[in-house]
């Protein structure tokens, strides 16, 4: 019996040992595709990619893009639970696609797009709450890494003990890097600001909540180092690390509770036009990837 016991002690060891080495090969396969990806983005150009994919999760969010001459005609299509619309404009192709609200849905809608519809690139957008008093509406942050504000850990407590809210961690907090051509090509295309404001890039936060207590959002932006908090970015680039896909992320502040904003949905029109207009700026050759 001593014998039958050590056996499976030495078993579940070397068990462990395999399943941590292949982890690692697998996360080395992961991080090789989307390095030879990058560098294939980065080498060639933004403008030779032939199939962009741009998602919104509401219909506020690519609203815009469906009234672009390109893309007259174009009927939606319902995969898994998602609207896609797609549109040619010479050798390019542009897929423009309704996500729904939250990282569940945002990590399965890029999935469904990545495996149906094969992008050279993805682009995330929408709206997004400020986390810190530098931002306010109408402000375009570019996420060069995204983390999400969720994922908490907390002490042990009994019965009747209560709760701390502030002595929660973050669990297993991990920041995702977005493709950086993709940063500074927004970088350089916003450098001079918007519209309704300026542009920045840093740290984009996601988590299904909508925050509105402002000790909340301090305490979550002294946590995790967030400007902003929306619902799918860290979703969308865990999918695209896994699948090797490019991404890049960007967000307009619908709302700034630490100034006393109220959300303000249109602001997504905003982000829309300055990022079809960068993409239609985009060019190899004399030739644009969109028309205007």
């Amino acid at each position: 019996m001593g014998r039958d016991a050590d056996c499976l002690v030495r078993y579940r060891i070397v068990r462990v040992n395999f399943i941590k080495v292949n982890l690692v090969k697998a996360d080395k396969v992961k991080a090789d595709k989307v390095k030879t990806n990058s560098v294939r983005l980065a080498e060639r150009g933004l403008s030779s990619m032939k199939k962009i994919l741009i998602q919104g999760a509401m219909p506020s969010e690519i609203g815009y893009y469906l009234e672009r001459d390109i893309m007259a005609g174009a009927s939606a299509v319902e995969k898994n639970g998602c609207l896609f619309y797609t549109a040619r404009d010479g050798e390019a192709e542009i897929v423009i696609e309704l996500t729904k609200m939250g990282m569940t849905n945002a990590a399965a809608a890029t999935m469904t797009a990545i495996y149906e519809y094969h992008p050279d690139f993805i682009i995330n957008q929408g709206t997004a709450g400020a986390h810190v008093r530098g931002l306010k509406r109408g402000d375009i942050v570019i996420g060069n890494k995204a983390v999400n504000v969720h994922s908490i850990k907390m002490e042990k407590r009994g019965f009747g003990e209560g709760m701390s809210p502030q002595d929660w961690s973050g669990m297993h907090t991990e920041y995702i890097e977005a493709d950086q051509e993709l940063v500074r090509m927004f970088e350089n295309a916003l450098g001079a600001g918007t519209q309704t404001g300026r542009a920045v890039t840093g740290t984009l936060g996601s988590g299904d909540l909508f925050s509105r207590e402002k000790d909340r959002i301090l305490w979550i932006h002294d946590k995790f180092g967030n400007l902003s908090e929306d619902m799918e970015s860290f979703a969308v680039y865990s999918v695209c690390r896994s699948c090797g896909v490019p991404c890049v992320a960007l967000r307009i502040i619908s709302n700034n509770e630490l100034l006393d904003e109220d959300y303000d949905e249109d602001t997504a029109v905003e982000l829309q036009r300055v990022i079809w207009n960068a993409l239609c700026n985009e060019k190899e050759k004399g030739k644009k990837i969109c028309r205007k």
